[in-house]
């Protein structure tokens, strides 16, 4: 047991990450074993390769504003772990979060004792968050899928409402390399007689109808043409003849935000338009174009898939400005392939570094790019050298811009 939340901190992110697993009966028992019913809740299920955690952050700003006590699970966490565990958009304090640390701690113990094995890192804290949020008494829990769908650990529940946001290429040693590959692992959150809400690409609607139609469970596909952008920053549309303002930044928040308001339709009929008008335009998430200072922008894509995203955002939002980019990936990630698509649209690229046990060498990339070693020191030039108007993005990894934001102090 933990006397200070550092060391219970300590201990919970040095559990195995992820455990290879063909089903879900361990984490179903474990779920059992707690005596955990969330029956009266309604619960919320948000999958996708890119876009998630500003769905979730929709769905649940607009549940507040309506008098709803929300319950909100996300990952990973950008600046704090308690970020992972939210009610009303606020991360749990530490008073609350040591003492469930404490409780699944010794759980895990007998556990491990009575089924011959103990529970990974992502499991451990989704109990968590399903004990806080009964602890807590909350109307609706908005659960984010940590990887793929099919076998993540938050699937042990069947949700009232599922969305899939986007389906591109990442993971791919887990979830398969092809889109229909990754697409079935993430329909795998679905079960009989659920309904899903969808932003995937048309190119595979047939595959997803296909898919619902044999599980017997009804879909909704939302596709940017069903609205009409007014303003692209701020962001501003139409849809089904209402007016939306949205705070975050980028074109595809359209579709993001899209997916919450047809959510609200769908499981909250009775919830009025001017509480989805407000809880779009007051809904925040760090690390999506977040300016942490004058034209500097942080962003998480961390795929093919978010990097396109994007190039249209430069295309859109930053039409009239120069952009350069400060670079840092993961080793596993399809880097190559996110440099392709910054390079047609950022005058200058700089790779750096950044402290991550995931982390790899991209000093072989300095025959090709700008590479300064330290990312402050990378910020300081580049800020130094910009001409005016331009704007400079950092991103690769949200990993590398938790890092950023930790360390980076506004000068303006």
């Amino acid at each position: 047991m933990f006397n200070n939340i550092t060391e219970a901190v300590a201990w919970l992110e040095v559990q195995v990450k992820f455990k290879p697993k063909t089903d879900l009966v361990r984490m179903r028992e474990a779920y059992q074993d707690l005596g955990l019913d969330l029956s009266n809740i309604k619960k919320i299920h948000v999958a996708g390769t890119n876009g998630k955690g500003s769905v979730c952050s929709y769905l649940s700003h607009i549940l507040i504003e309506a008098g709803y006590k929300v319950g909100t699970y996300t990952s990973p966490y950008l600046v704090r772990f308690n970020e992972r565990i939210r009610i009303q958009m606020q991360e749990i304090e530490d008073e609350a979060l040591l003492p469930l640390i404490n409780q699944i701690y010794a759980f895990n113990e007998k556990f491990g004792v009575r089924y011959g094995e103990k529970l990974s890192f992502f499991e451990l804290l989704t109990l968590m968050s399903m004990i806080h949020y009964q602890q807590e008494n909350v109307d609706v829990m908005v659960m984010e899928v940590g990887l793929g769908g099919l076998l993540d650990a938050t699937n042990i529940l069947n949700y009232d409402l599922s969305i899939i946001a986007s389906i591109g290429f990442d993971h791919m040693k887990q979830l398969g390399n092809t889109l229909e590959s990754i697409s079935f692992n993430k329909l795998g959150i679905l079960k009989p007689g659920n309904h899903l809400i969808t932003a995937v690409d048309p190119k595979l609607h047939g595959y997803f109808k296909g898919y619902c139609d044999a599980k017997g469970v009804d879909v909704t596909f939302l596709t940017p043409d069903l609205a009409h952008v007014i303003f692209d920053d701020p962001l501003a549309y139409t849809y089904k003849g209402e007016t939306y303002h949205v705070s975050l930044k980028g074109s595809y928040q359209v579709l993001n935000s899209m997916l919450a308001i047809e959510g609200i339709h769908q499981l909250f009929p009775n919830i009025s338009t001017s509480y989805i008008q407000k809880g779009l335009k007051k809904t925040l998430w760090s690390g999506r174009l977040e300016e942490i200072d004058y034209h500097i922008f942080i962003d998480g894509a961390h795929n093919t898939h978010a990097m396109d995203a994007l190039k249209d955002v430069a295309k859109t939002t930053f039409k009239d400005h120069p952009i350069w980019v400060l670079f840092s990936a993961l080793g596993d990630k399809d880097i190559s392939g996110m440099l392709e698509i910054i390079k047609t649209f950022s005058e200058k690229i700089v790779i750096t570094t950044f402290p991550d046990p995931r982390f790899q060498d991209l000093t072989t990339l300095a025959k090709d790019y700008l590479f300064i070693q330290n990312p402050m020191n990378a910020i300081e030039k580049l800020k130094k050298d910009m001409p005016e108007n331009t704007i400079l993005i950092i991103t690769g990894s949200l990993h590398f811009i938790g890092f950023i934001k930790k360390q980076y102090k506004r000068t303006c």
